[in-house]
């Protein structure tokens, strides 16, 4: 199955689910107020599990924290936010750990924050094979402080981070 009919076969299965975690991940994760005040609250947000679309014995599950960039980095005075969302998978019969198809993986992200936002989406770890299997995927989207899309802040120091498309 290629990419895009990976992507389209999410949308099609998990539309709800699709829908309600992109709303919740999406909205601003700091209180009202002032630009002044600190960007530094944290949610979590879970969808899952849900039938892998390439493994019918496979569920994953699928946790997105959001956190404030003053939380998440050193600069208290960084406005905006990060979109940290990890997939792992899990036999339905057993509930042992699966390894993943890293473009299964990679659909699901395109299903679920797709668009115009997809091209500033970072995978985090170690580089794998595009045909290569994971224990948890990982990927980052940073917003800035009207959730709009931007490159990773300078005050990030994590180097293992690759945007989706050179990784």
């Amino acid at each position: 199955m290629t990419f895009n009919e990976l992507t389209t076969r999410i949308q099609i299965q998990h539309t709800p689910e699709l829908t309600a975690f992109r709303r919740d991940i999406t909205s601003p994760p700091y209180k009202a107020g002032s630009a002044t005040i600190l960007n530094a609250d944290r949610r979590s947000v879970r969808m899952g599990p849900v039938q892998s679309v390439e493994d019918s014995n496979a569920n994953l599950t699928i946790v997105a924290d959001v956190e404030g960039l003053a939380w998440f980095t050193a600069d208290k005075g960084l406005l905006g936010s990060c979109i940290t969302v990890s997939i792992a998978g899990h036999r339905r019969n057993t509930g042992t750990r699966v390894h993943l198809p890293l473009a299964e993986c990679d659909a699901w992200i395109e299903a679920i924050l797709g668009g115009a936002w997809i091209t500033h989406v970072y995978r985090a770890g170690n580089k794998v094979e595009p045909g290569g299997r994971l224990d948890v995927a990982s990927y980052r989207l940073f917003l800035d402080e009207r959730r709009n899309p931007v490159s990773k802040p300078q005050a990030v120091a994590d180097s293992t981070l690759r945007r989706l498309e050179e990784s």
